[in-house]
């Protein structure tokens, strides 16, 4: 039977999720190497990401929206990040607002992803799709970890988390067909800001 969860276990988890957050803030800056070689690193873990985020959505859209090449970009959901930035802005933004903007966004990302990963538990507990979200959800934690030692490197603070209030259509969809599309939604912007992250991390790179 499907089933969505909701109440004290859906509160429970967003609550777990905003402590992670913070936990991810507060990290202190470890080592010493030099940023050339942490933008290599993230250049690294980003792509890996990326490649996680493209073979998933591929079969998750023959899974849950019934085919591979499923593709409707009508679909928009307010609460992701807006992945769209003209070629001007972006070469107008300082190294610290590139970064900034990446570890506000990508911490949206993060609980849009796990959120999405609760919703397919309650549809299936043993679901493969979930346990990928899983491995998803990790990287993009990593990703959040790294940058946040950037910022620092560069001898700037990390923002203020942004207020991660999911809309309530978002927490509790009222159909699972919603949810299904929400999924798709979630990971393919996901999949564009991630070419985003990789091609700032690659003009930082050749900075430092």
């Amino acid at each position: 039977m499907s089933f969505f969860v909701t109440g004290p276990t859906m509160i429970a988890a967003v609550s777990s999720l905003v402590l992670s957050i913070l936990a991810i803030s507060l990290a202190a800056p470890t080592g010493h190497t030099s940023l050339s070689n942490a933008f290599d690193q993230s250049i690294s873990l980003t792509k890996a990401t990326l490649q996680n985020v493209h073979t998933f959505i591929t079969n998750y859209k023959e899974v849950n929206i019934g085919s591979p090449s499923f593709e409707d970009y009508s679909l928009m959901m307010r609460s992701l990040p807006n992945c769209q930035m003209s070629y001007r802005q972006w070469l107008e933004m300082q190294d610290e607002e590139r970064l900034q903007q990446s570890w506000r966004d990508l911490q949206v990302f993060w609980i849009h992803v796990d959120m999405q990963r609760i919703h397919e538990i309650g549809q299936d507990e043993g679901s493969a799709l979930a346990d990928a979200m899983e491995g998803i959800s990790l990287d993009l934690r990593d990703l959040i970890s790294q940058l946040n030692r950037e910022i620092s490197a560069l001898n700037s603070t990390s923002p203020e988390p942004q207020d991660l209030t999911l809309p309530n259509n978002v927490l509790n969809p009222g159909h699972v067909w919603h949810s299904k599309l929400q999924g798709y939604i979630i990971f393919r912007d996901l999949e564009t800001y991630l070419n985003k992250v990789i091609r700032d991390f690659t003009l930082l790179k050749t900075k430092y």
